[in-house]
């Protein structure tokens, strides 16, 4: 007698079956998980931008202006001529009045036409976690 090799009908149903309850289990875990990262990233993100204002004022020497709109689209400009803009892709909510700050040519945060610093920070609310972008009075960002 000859023996055939190979895979029957229902062997192939029942394999896709077990990997579509496997897909089934790690699509959503996945989703949330990306999810998750958003909030991070677009905190690092922002303490970036705050990175590259701050070392932007030291190297002009002229005031640098930032500001954040609460849907995560931010402004970096200096003398009236914008430098950089985009979007974080997320909400963000300041103690700094209106969402704007300016660093100074010593690199320190400050309200717009303030010649005092004040430290402050931005919340940035992902879609499964919120992080904290931080500025010190000294001028140091900080993301956690």
């Amino acid at each position: 007698m000859d023996r055939q090799s190979g895979t029957t009908m229902l062997e192939v149903v029942t394999v896709l079956a077990v990997v579509a309850v496997f897909a089934a289990v790690a699509v959503p875990s996945a989703a949330r998980v990306g999810a998750g990262v958003s909030g991070a990233e677009a905190a690092r993100r922002l303490a970036l931008v705050l990175r590259v204002a701050q070392a932007e004022a030291q190297s002009r020497g002229e005031r640098v202006l930032v500001e954040v709109g609460t849907g995560g689209e931010y402004a970096v400009s200096a003398a009236g001529t914008c430098i950089m803009s985009g979007s974080l892709g997320t909400a963000v909510e300041s103690t700094y009045p209106g969402n704007a700050l300016e660093f100074t040519v010593r690199g320190w945060a400050g309200l717009p036409g303030s010649s005092s610093p004040r430290a402050g920070h931005f919340t940035v609310a992902g879609a499964t976690s919120t992080r904290t972008v931080t500025i010190q009075l000294s001028g140091c960002v900080r993301c956690s």
